[in-house]
């Protein structure tokens, strides 16, 4: 199948529902369900599609950054996401696969050391580029145990990659990308072979089968020119009062879920006067300039919270969206005003 410019509208335009299941590093997941997205973001998704490069996607902590990949997947019917969140410790090489040299040695000084592919342990940019795949074109990277995992040569399938703040990595860690972001392929250093093996370079993959990838930053320092070159960009504003009460409606239940609220069958929400003064709270705590304004995620706690407890004073969801002690008058000032 040749897809071809505007696969994310197109979608959306025939009505596709969003998948109902999808999985997080194999494990289910209820995240992107009810996301709401827009022109802009559509138009960068396929944009993305359409030039095989990564998605790089800006804004503020809490716009919904991360959750965009989530919610791509679900309307694409796409039903394996592979998370890679980055830390300041992290290398480059960790996106695509591990490997356990201290177990092998081990294992060797008791005799019993395996096949080399016994001790890597592919990553998300690794799992999603070899599940891209016929078998048969990456065999051997499929050593000792991934050979014997994968025997029933399963059909090749397309994925959504997120690597969730790379801001936060080390100076070099984009740079370390650049010819796996040019190529969508990587080796296995530590197999045998000179070179070692490499799966097929990113022209070898059909174009309905390769991996979508969205990268995230917050933007906490500038990333390398040659990184953003190879990435088509995106940025998230915070969203305007409207859109805010689209969130609220659309997300609730989903939070309430992932609390572990039983719904029974009845969905919950939070109607639509409670909805807009709560919009309302938050756009004026976050005009006040608090040292830290909250985001979606801590307006949608704050809903829930609203839900559960049953009740309309606004106070009670002070803990979920003040995060530090100085911002709290600034706070009640905000609630004061709704008030009156």
């Amino acid at each position: 199948m040749i897809m071809t410019f505007g696969e994310l509208s197109r979608a959306l335009k025939d009505g596709a529902k969003p998948a109902a299941s999808l999985n997080e590093n194999g494990r289910p997941t209820a995240r992107g369900s009810g996301y709401q997205l827009d022109a802009e973001a559509i138009a960068g998704v396929d944009v993305a599609i359409e030039l095989g490069r990564p998605l790089l996607v800006s804004g503020e902590p809490g716009v919904g950054k991360t959750e965009l990949g989530y919610a791509v997947a679900r309307m694409l019917q796409i039903p394996d996401l592979y998370l890679h969140t980055v830390k300041s410790t992290s290398d480059a090489g960790e996106l695509f696969y591990t490997y356990d040299a201290l177990q092998r040695l081990r294992d060797s000084q008791l005799g019993k050391a395996g096949d080399v592919g016994d001790y890597v342990e592919f990553q998300a940019m690794g799992r999603a580029i070899l599940s891209a795949h016929q078998r048969s074109t990456v065999a051997p990277l499929l050593r000792g145990k991934h050979a014997e995992a994968s025997g029933g040569a399963a059909a090749p399938r397309r994925s959504v990659v997120v690597i969730d703040e790379i801001d936060k990595a080390p100076k070099d860690f984009p740079n370390d990308l650049l010819h796996e972001i040019e190529t969508m392929s990587f080796r296995v250093k530590e197999f045998p072979g000179d070179p070692p093996p490499e799966t097929p370079a990113f022209d070898k993959v059909d174009r309905s089968l390769r991996p979508l990838v969205v990268i995230t930053s917050n933007e906490e320092r500038q990333l390398p020119d040659a990184f953003l070159r190879r990435c088509v960009f995106h940025e998230i504003p915070f969203p305007d009062a409207e859109r805010l009460k689209a969130i609220v409606s659309a997300g609730l239940v989903n939070r309430l879920l992932r609390m572990g609220v039983r719904t029974d069958g009845n969905v919950p929400t939070l109607g639509a006067g409670p909805a807009a003064q709560l919009v309302d709270l938050m756009l004026k705590f976050r005009d006040a300039q608090p040292d830290k304004k909250p985001g979606i995620a801590e307006m949608l706690d704050a809903a829930a919270l609203l839900v559960i407890a049953g009740a309309s004073d606004l106070s009670v969801v002070k803990p979920a969206m003040v995060k530090l002690k100085r911002d709290g008058a600034l706070f009640q000032d905000a609630v004061r005003t709704i008030a009156s």
